[in-house]
């Protein structure tokens, strides 16, 4: 608790800033995907962060870590909680809105005792930003065919 409490203290005005917006986004993004699925849900979203890719954004794995870091604080609030699938989404949207060309990555491990053990995490430049560096040599991705950020 002392920990959480730590990294709510450090953050800085931006951050604070994803907070509230990870505050509303993530429940509405939770209903979104059990009404609606991932498909229409990342459509949506999509749709919402259509816009163009900032190239001269060389810091963008770097802000992507620094934005991740709150919308992993709200997300995971026992009364907001989300899924690794609904933070990634909130995340994904977030950091295109910035002009940051942010990739949705899900994948899967060999099957366990007749479960599938999936994980969806964001990518930037092919870097994890809201994971783990090896995440992807532990998940086989299978690739999704979301719609990214255009070149101006």
């Amino acid at each position: 608790m002392r920990r959480r409490w730590a990294r709510v203290r450090s953050l800085d005005a931006r951050q604070w800033w994803v907070v509230v917006c990870s505050a509303v986004l993530v429940p509405l993004v939770q209903l979104s995907l059990r009404a609606r699925g991932l498909g229409c849900t990342a459509r949506t979203l999509g749709r919402w962060s259509a816009g163009l890719a900032d190239p001269a954004d060389v810091a963008a794995v770097e802000l992507a870590r620094h934005l991740a870091e709150p919308v992993a604080l709200v997300a995971g609030r026992k009364v907001i909680g989300s899924l690794c699938l609904g933070r990634s989404l909130v995340l994904w949207f977030l950091l295109r809105r910035r002009g940051i060309d942010a990739e949705l990555v899900i994948g899967v491990q060999a099957p366990v005792d007749g479960h599938l053990p999936a994980h969806a995490w964001v990518e930037v430049q092919g870097i994890p930003v809201n994971d783990e560096p090896d995440v992807r040599a532990r998940f086989g991705s299978f690739g999704l065919s979301l719609p990214r950020l255009t070149a101006p």
